[in-house]
């Protein structure tokens, strides 16, 4: 087949497309690991806060002052342990769904929806930067 002819073949050209294009990565459904809870009194602490921070690809800081502002509690962040204590009582289903919240808000591109992302502070404006698409998003600050 000549190069004029490859160049009218439609699948030819689709298939070379397609080995040229690298595959997506990051998009795919993101799994958190499951909150390991424990309520001592009125306290609640998060064992593997840590863990959970590492895979949002985020700084512990942040994420446990996002909790602490959804909760209205006061906490601190243990970086010796990688733990989270709360002041507060509140279930390990509760704590899910505010991590899922963070997820979608700060850590998934809403353009690609790759988790290949960073949190840029611009000023007084908190941006989320995709590195797979490029796309810029300013997000709520916390």
């Amino acid at each position: 087949m000549s190069n004029a002819e490859k160049l009218m073949d439609y699948e030819w050209m689709l298939e070379r497309l397609y080995q040229k294009v690298p595959p997506k990565s990051g998009s795919a459904e993101y799994q958190l690991p499951q909150p390991q809870v424990l309520r001592i009194g009125s306290q609640t602490i998060i064992q593997n806060f840590r863990e959970i921070a590492q895979k949002l690809k985020r700084d512990p800081q942040l994420v446990a002052r996002f909790l602490q502002k959804e909760l209205a509690a006061a906490g601190s962040y243990d970086p010796g342990s990688g733990q989270l204590v709360l002041n507060v009582k509140v279930s390990r289903k509760v704590i899910a769904r505010f991590l899922d919240m963070f997820l979608r808000n700060y850590v998934r591109c809403p353009t690609c929806g790759s988790i290949d992302t960073r949190l840029e502070r611009r000023g007084r404006t908190w941006v989320l930067v995709c590195e797979a698409c490029g796309a810029e998003q300013p997000v709520k600050p916390f």
